[in-house]
């Protein structure tokens, strides 16, 4: 019997805990973070702290384990958040050279205002390399060539020049869309059919200062922005998942006037399978400072948003093709051998030479006769 009550109280207080949860509406995302780093190194990933409350509420980040407390260094690790608003957390950890194994760790994001006091646990599991391994840095929470990712960024915090989130509840047979309001970024919005039920998740656009260092090269033509966008936790985004993906953008008019690009020419392109591929893009609408475009994707990953100026190199690549078509270079060879003729000067003018050294030959040998 007093077994049966301990569990009964035991199961009071987690259904108090999660009802309070609740009332402070405390999300975060993503659930959980995974670093691999070998000893010495020092790696970088986000989280997302979102009130889904009615009313604000002031955080506080914290590591739960003091022996790990020194590794971590989290920024901000106290802020305030309205009711609906979210916040991105830069979370840089330090692996110290001594350490030998791996390490299971949590940190703590809870809420210092108001009446309940319960927060919100995310695991951390760092990979400690041995020296000999070849990777050293960041997270596995997203991959350059796969579908998609969104457990964490492995974009470096100092190539992020802006970021935004949105949320959505993930349903079978449902047109999902994922809208971005703030105008941090020029996505617009990420949508897709979902063909698996997956609860809420996190969709999450990145504006880059540079080109992502996920990717190799650039893509052809002028970059207008270059953006990572991510989709719900690690493997989330395949074509198992979800299809019929699209994104959409906005790019402003002054560029497009200050650099003479061809408004048909404007094309996000994606970078997948160490290669960049301009994906099908289409005008939507305009107004007094943007253009307005859809573009269909397979996947989500590193992308760019490009234009043809007039000293792009698919430009200068069509200017010489057509010189050479207006030159006749490397035509004129491949016409004359298909006729089998391999002499490219008058046609018939070869036998009108031999014509005539065979009539000086018989006058010359007239001559002698005489």
């Amino acid at each position: 019997m007093f077994k049966k009550i301990i569990i009964l109280m035991i199961l009071v207080l987690l259904s108090a805990q999660a009802v309070a949860a609740a009332d402070n509406g405390i999300e975060v995302s993503p659930g959980k973070l995974n670093f691999e780093l070998k000893p010495g190194a020092q790696g970088e990933q986000s989280i997302y702290v979102t009130n889904s409350g009615s009313e604000a509420v002031s955080y506080e980040i914290d590591v739960e384990d003091a022996a790990y407390e020194a590794w971590f260094s989290i920024s901000p690790s106290n802020f305030t958040l309205e009711s609906g608003e979210n916040k991105s957390v830069n979370i840089i950890l330090s692996v110290p050279s001594s350490t030998t194994s791996d390490v299971n760790c949590k940190l703590l994001v809870f809420p210092t205002s108001g009446t309940v006091k319960v927060g919100v646990k995310v695991p951390v599991y760092i990979n400690v390399l041995s020296s000999s391994s070849g990777s050293s840095s960041g997270s596995s929470g997203s991959s350059s060539n796969g579908g998609g990712g969104g457990g964490g960024s492995a974009e470096p915090a100092s190539n992020v020049e802006s970021k935004e989130l949105s949320q959505q509840f993930v349903t079978n047979g449902n047109r999902i869309k994922f809208e971005f309001t703030d105008g941090a970024t020029p996505a617009l919005y990420v949508e897709f059919d979902a063909k698996k039920s997956a609860g809420k998740i996190t969709t999450i656009v990145e504006e880059l200062k540079e080109k992502s260092s996920l990717t190799s090269g650039a893509p052809e033509g002028d970059v207008y922005k270059w953006l990572n966008i991510w989709v719900g936790n690690s493997g989330f985004a395949t074509s198992e998942n979800i299809e019929d993906c699209v994104v959409g953008f906005k790019v402003s008019k002054a560029w497009v006037e200050e650099n003479s690009v061809d408004l048909d020419s404007i094309a996000l392109q994606r970078f997948a399978n160490e290669a960049w591929s301009s994906l099908p893009t289409t005008k939507t609408d305009e107004d007094d400072d943007y253009f307005y475009f859809e573009a269909k994707t397979p996947g989500f990953s590193p992308f760019a948003i490009t234009g043809q100026g007039p000293g792009s190199g698919s430009s200068t690549e069509v200017k010489t093709a057509s010189s050479n078509v207006e030159f006749g270079v490397g035509n004129q060879n491949e016409s004359s051998s298909e006729n089998g003729n391999e002499n490219n000067g008058i046609p018939g003018f070869g036998s009108i030479l031999t014509g005539i050294g065979l009539v000086v030959s018989a006058t010359l040998a007239k001559e002698r006769e005489k």
